[in-house]
């Protein structure tokens, strides 16, 4: 809080904004998007707190690896680097904390019939989940305070599960990148003054990995019976606090490859922009996104506690992510539906008319929420 207007005004002063191009981005005015500059400057006010309960060598890790980022954030925000080059970079730092933390070993706790996965595979494993992980949260920043919010969320989740697990340092950790998001977030909701930019997004997503990797470590198993189930599934918990921006690139990935298009170009087809084609407002979609994943969390912890098989947790999962996130054609227009014609008639415009644009809504399907397209050409004048 106390950072960020002094990033807003030396991105004024030398002109370092944010500029809209009218087509995939969203913002209507040039912004300032430097504000993971301000995130990073509280935690590692933090982490210079934490590192006297902790040996240097672990925060000396985190510090240099979240430098790296920081630097090649700031690098992509002012002149837009190739998203080739950022890769290779993400890819670069994910080894560096995959090598000097490398006495960290992960299990699957059983799921898909393995347990404790061998180091070579776990090396693999930690350095392609913190790549895509840290990719996956810069996706999901495209609206005024979602990735801010999801970050806050899942932060407090995962420093509550280190807290009841005596890992101190870490619940310490998350709960302060927490605050400092919070902090980020006053001055990020719509309509935003600053943006979190990929100083933010990729510094705070690879500490969110971070701290999913440490939950499904091994290494975190000081517990007491009730958080034993919690941690028998740790790699379906920490799906669930993670769930949003997971499912959203693998589901561009998937949309993108059906449509013969490239996984790695821009586009306006991720959840946000299904939200805001439905008629969701930038502050809604922020609210609703974050209201489905602390729903979908709570639910998976839940169905952990009563002893559920497993596999019936995932399908479970699976449901929750269809049913509440508004990404199927037929679905978009009920809710489109509810919002522009089922609520004004409840309020006295008259059900007869909006009973007939529901029959209307629900038999065109899909094609409702299409994204606008040029208008044909017409021959002969006519």
């Amino acid at each position: 809080m106390v950072s960020i207007p002094w990033v807003l005004v030396m991105a004024r002063h030398w002109n370092l904004l944010d500029e809209p191009d009218n087509e995939r981005k969203l913002h209507a005015r040039a912004t300032p998007s430097l504000g993971g500059i301000g995130i990073m400057l509280a935690f590692f006010v933090g982490l210079l707190v934490i590192q006297g309960m902790e040996d240097y060598y672990k925060m000396g890790v985190i510090a240099l690896c979240l430098g790296v980022l920081t630097l090649v954030g700031i690098r992509d925000d002012l002149f837009h680097m190739k998203a080739q080059h950022k890769l290779l970079w993400q890819l670069a730092v994910a080894l560096i904390f995959a090598v000097m933390m490398s006495h960290w070993t992960y299990s699957l706790r059983g799921y898909f019939g393995m347990e404790q996965l061998p180091f070579a595979i776990g090396f693999g494993f930690s350095v392609l989940f913190l790549v895509f992980f840290t990719n996956a949260y810069n996706l999901i920043d495209g609206v005024d305070g979602l990735a801010g919010s999801l970050g806050v969320w899942i932060c407090l989740s995962m420093g509550l599960v280190s807290y009841l697990a005596a890992d101190r340092v870490f619940a310490l950790m998350s709960l302060t990148l927490a605050g400092a998001i919070l902090g980020f977030l006053r001055f990020n909701y719509a309509p935003a003054r600053i943006f979190m930019g990929d100083t933010g997004s990729l510094t705070v997503g690879f500490m969110l990995a971070v701290f999913a990797l440490r939950f499904m470590s091994r290494e975190s198993y000081k517990l007491d019976d009730i958080l034993l189930p919690l941690y028998k599934h740790a790699p379906l918990v920490a799906f669930s606090f993670l769930i949003i921006p997971i499912y959203d690139t693998i589901r561009v990935i998937f949309v993108r490859i059906s449509r013969k298009k490239s996984p790695f170009e821009p586009g306006r087809d991720h959840i946000h922009h299904e939200m805001l084609n439905t008629g969701f407002q930038h502050s809604a979609v922020a609210l609703y996104a974050l209201v489905v994943n602390i729903l979908i969390s709570g639910s998976v912890v839940l169905l952990v506690y009563s002893n559920i098989h497993p596999y019936s947790i995932m399908l479970t999962l699976c449901v929750l992510i269809c049913a509440l996130l508004p990404t199927v054609g037929i679905k978009r227009g009920i809710i489109r539906f509810m919002l522009y014609d089922l609520l004004p008639a409840l309020k006295g415009n008259g059900i007869k008319n909006s009973a007939h644009n529901a029959t209307e809504l629900i038999s065109d399907g899909p094609k409702v929420l299409e994204f606008p397209k040029e208008p044909e050409q017409r021959v002969g004048g006519k």
